[in-house]
């Protein structure tokens, strides 16, 4: 996971924008600020049983999943409202393990959307927890399962096992 840092960047590199997601990097503040946000809009959505918040999550995560990270709301906001009042990283960290954990919470959130619509609220109302949960984990200690998860795809892929 090697990293590319240009001055002029705020939360990626101009790397990130491409396809090459191996280059990419992140400022590593970044993904606790969108899985504080994720946490947070899917606990309303859960504890207040709203779905409309489950389905914003779902949306946000799919939208930049969708867009191959060129248009993300989170990142969007955090560099151009964030950024300014922080400053800029010291070290910025690979993105791709943050963006197949990101990948992996618009999955479960849009498994929960789908299963409100059309009439499992327990379920999706519980999967919905547990992303939320995982974000929130992530967000507050820096354990990101997701991320560790793609440590390990990509160590066994390295040692021909996947």
């Amino acid at each position: 996971m090697a990293t590319e840092h240009s001055s002029n960047s705020s939360n990626e590199t101009t790397d990130s924008q491409s396809s090459n997601s191996s280059t990419a990097s992140v400022d590593p503040r970044a993904p606790r600020f969108g899985q504080s946000i994720t946490a947070t809009l899917l606990l309303i959505g859960v504890v207040f049983t709203q779905p409309v918040f489950v389905y914003a999550v779902a949306g946000i995560l799919g939208f930049a999943a969708v867009s191959r990270w060129r248009l993300d709301p989170y990142h969007l906001c955090w560099k151009h409202v964030v950024i300014p009042v922080l400053g800029r990283p010291d070290e910025p960290e690979p993105a791709a393990p943050h963006r197949f954990a990101k990948l992996l919470g618009a999955v479960g959130a849009g498994v929960a959307s789908v299963l409100l619509v059309v009439g499992f609220p327990t379920v999706g109302y519980a999967i919905a927890a547990l992303v939320a949960l995982l974000a929130g984990l992530a967000a507050t200690t820096g354990f990101c399962l997701g991320c560790r998860m793609y440590r390990q795809v990509s160590f066994l892929r390295s040692r021909n096992v996947l």
